[in-house]
């Protein structure tokens, strides 16, 4: 018995042992992940909000706006942005129906703009129109999306892998595509990373906003990807929106930041404009995905119309693709961005000042 029981006890001083390790490691693990968060700040944990002055971050696929064309050819001097590979990390607001934040803590140049006032849309239904985000890496879920009977408005990243193929596919099943332009966020710390960025003149902006455009050929306008530093300075969107002006195309201030001027200043020029109302899947679970849209539906009746954003993500592509069989018998009227803003302005109460 003697024996037995000092053999169990070393087998059990073992095991004491092993499970000791094992804490530790998982502890060390836990260690090492919580200083990544809150190095890089992840992914928004929930769904869409009603906080006005949050500034929460998405994390986005990563891009490659380095030696590859979207056709995967070498590309010239000339053509390549001045963009390196890296991890975008997008600064995402989540609010519905918030005021623009006039505070300006990071030293950018503002602008006293008056937020535009908001016309209550006055048809039988709410308009509600749904961007799909960061487009140009994966045409299998391009070529998914395009199946929908539901209106949509795609936005692509210019000189990705898949967007020149992505934005032929749009045209082909006669979607509105809009230019993703990649803009600087606060955090980011070079502004050559980003086509339009901190300290570039107003030519510089516009030859960069030129050449996105010249890339995919054939957009209806362009919508902000990241840019919450960018937005906000009413020196680079000035020019930028001159830009867009001299070509008669539609700006959607994807709001990724409550103090952006991106919106306001397009009015004030006369830029035919929308703003974001709120993104939907910055979880990516498709409950979450429900939840956040559900909470659009009584927005868009409060305020007559209403843009959202999601992305070309896996969970998002199922959500839209059950959306698709039951959208026409949901209190709104889902319409493309074009179609909205050519509502609004024949009613005369739109987005165009």
């Amino acid at each position: 018995m003697g024996k037995h029981y000092r053999k169990e006890s070393k087998k059990s001083r073992i095991i004491k042992i092993t499970i000791f390790f094992l804490l530790a490691a998982a502890a060390l693990y836990a260690a090492a992940a919580f200083v990544a968060r809150h190095e890089r700040r992840p992914a928004v944990e929930a769904p869409i909000s009603t906080s006005a002055d949050k500034d929460e971050e998405k994390v986005s696929e990563k891009e490659d706006f380095g030696e590859r064309s979207a056709g995967g050819e070498k590309r010239a001097d000339n053509e390549r942005p001045s963009v390196e590979k890296k991890e975008l990390e997008e600064k995402a607001t989540t609010a519905f129906e918030r005021n623009a934040d006039k505070k300006n803590s990071q030293g950018q140049k503002r602008v006293a703009y008056e937020e535009p006032e908001e016309r209550k849309y006055s048809g039988p239904l709410p308009l509600l129109a749904i961007i799909v985000d960061d487009g140009g890496f994966r045409l299998d879920y391009a070529k998914r999306a395009a199946t929908l009977s539901l209106p949509l408005t795609w936005a692509i990243i210019p000189y990705q892998p898949c967007s020149k193929k992505m934005l032929e596919l749009a045209k082909e099943k006669e979607i509105p595509a809009l230019l993703h332009l990649p803009m600087q966020a606060i955090t980011d710390r070079d502004a050559s990373q980003y086509i339009i960025g901190k300290g570039m003149s107003a030519g510089e902006v516009r030859k960069k906003t030129a050449d996105a455009l010249a890339s995919l050929s054939g957009v209806i306008g362009v919508n902000n990807h990241r840019g919450s530093m960018s937005t906000a300075d009413d020196s680079l969107m000035s020019p930028f929106l001159d830009e867009l002006k001299e070509r008669s195309l539609i700006f959607v201030d994807s709001r990724t930041i409550g103090s952006s001027v991106a919106y306001a200043a397009a009015r004030k020029k006369g830029v035919p404009a929308l703003k974001n109302g709120g993104f939907i899947d910055n979880v990516s679970d498709k409950k979450a995905i429900e939840t956040a849209f559900a909470n659009a539906l009584p927005a868009a009746k409060k305020k007559g119309h209403l843009v959202i954003i999601c992305h070309f993500r896996p969970a998002t592509l199922l959500f839209l693709e059950e959306l698709d069989k039951k959208y026409r018998n949901l209190p709104v009227r889902f319409v493309t961005v074009p179609e909205m803003i050519e509502l609004l302005d024949a009613q005369g109460g739109g987005e165009k000042k």
